[in-house]
């Protein structure tokens, strides 16, 4: 298991905590080059690969496995390239952009409490790979794949490790939305505010400003975490009219009942509420999908609980799913059960 997160910290600090620059010109030299949003409908299911992959993990490892695994495969998503000869710059909607020399040259890297690990990144004229080996029972491989004349960007990652019957691999589908790089589209909401507007060329040949409402999931998946941190503070503060106006008037599930009103999921809330002395609700960095074109959203987390009544204390930790669709009033939850026990 340790080995497993050395590894996957590595890739995620090379290739996702990729500072800043607005907008630059592309090398046309350079297939993978533009700015790029994730296909999650033509991309791997997360959770279905890593439940399957952890299926033959001793029983008490599993939990650990799949939430460990979860919550490092997550996809951003955006994500922007550029190249310049073996020099290649990356940036992802989760973390700024970072330059690095792509010359298929293998390199020793120290680690924190010793020990080294060996990292290579090899540029080819379609493909970008990265491998990352520490001992010689886990590697780490990622592949980024342009394709259909560099419309598409196929991303593979695949984990390999002894304590698994065989490596874990995650593809994941991104579809390029600008010709031209935009380094912005890190989640950070005060440097997307000061950015001037700027003309991005779209794949249709349209431009559109890269404004705060018509830039892409970065922003929407800011908005869906500033909501879900409100949502759990209502929760928390056991604020029921604070926590219901994130609902929609009719909800396709809460938990174990479908097509439930709004006024049925705030009298469930309210006597959970007034049963409750006190509430403990932490939810930790969601896994979000956008679908439908962003119309709609799947948000999943690790929620970690403890309700006090009197004496009695209740807690454990789940993965929980909120499903939210866009409205003009902002994102509102349609769908929220847990889909698996922790503990």
């Amino acid at each position: 298991m340790r080995t497993l997160r050395i590894a996957v910290a590595v890739l995620l600090s090379l290739l996702l905590n990729f500072g800043s620059e607005a907008v630059a010109q592309i090398n046309h030299e350079c297939s993978l080059a533009g700015t790029y949003r994730i296909n999650s409908a033509d991309s791997d299911q997360l959770y279905s690969a890593v439940e399957n992959a952890v299926s033959g993990v001793p029983f008490g490892e599993q939990q650990r496995f799949f939430f460990d695994l979860s919550i490092r495969l997550t996809p951003p998503d955006m994500l922007a390239f550029d190249c310049s000869g073996r020099r290649v710059s990356v940036a992802s909607s989760r973390a700024p952009k970072i330059t690095f020399l792509a010359d298929g040259k293998t390199r020793n890297e120290r680690k924190a409490g010793g020990g080294s690990i060996q990292s290579r990144v090899e540029l080819a004229k379609d493909t970008l790979t990265f491998t990352s080996s520490g001992k010689t029972d886990d590697r780490v491989n990622v592949i980024f794949q342009s394709l259909e004349n560099g419309r598409r960007v196929r991303v593979t990652r695949s984990i390999y490790t002894d304590q698994l019957a065989g490596p874990v691999v995650i593809r994941t589908l991104y579809d390029k939305i600008a010709e031209w790089v935009q380094w912005d589209i890190y989640d950070n909401d005060d440097l997307a505010a000061r950015q001037p507007k700027r003309q991005i060329p779209t794949i249709g040949g349209s431009y559109k400003p890269a404004t705060a409402e018509n830039r892409s999931g970065s922003n929407n998946a800011a908005a869906l975490r500033s909501a879900l941190g409100e949502w759990v503070a209502a929760t928390n503060n056991r604020d029921i009219d604070g926590q219901m106006m994130f609902y929609m008037p009719q909800l396709e599930a809460f938990y174990l009942t479908r097509n439930s009103p709004r006024s049925a999921v705030r009298r469930e809330k309210n006597q959970s509420f007034a049963r409750a002395d006190s509430i403990d609700i932490r939810a930790k960095d969601p896994e979000i999908v956008f679908q439908e074109s962003g119309a709609t959203a799947v948000m999943r987390f690790r929620k970690e609980y403890k309700i006090t009544a009197g004496k009695r204390i209740r807690g454990g930790v789940v993965i929980q799913e909120l499903r939210w669709r866009r409205t003009n009033n902002g994102w509102r939850i349609f769908s929220e059960r847990d889909i698996r026990v922790i503990r």
